[in-house]
């Protein structure tokens, strides 16, 4: 989970995937997006725009690829 401007909730959601998802904050220039759910294929699993209220259903169904929470 790469968390762009440093939004707690996201942070919250992701902890219960602990040894399998990784969470960094980091800063861009980027404008467009919170947040990004990264598959460790590189592929795209979930991005959550700008100032988009953080859906928990919608990013527990994308975490759910990395299987279920520990």
């Amino acid at each position: 989970m790469l968390d762009l401007v440093d939004r707690a909730e996201v942070r919250d959601d992701a902890a219960a995937w602990t040894g399998r998802v990784n969470t960094v904050t980091a800063r861009t220039d980027r404008v467009d997006v919170d947040a990004l759910l990264i598959r460790p294929d590189g592929c795209l699993a979930r991005a959550l725009p700008t100032g988009q209220d953080l859906d928990a259903t919608t990013l527990v169904r994308a975490l759910g690829w990395f299987g279920q929470p520990a």
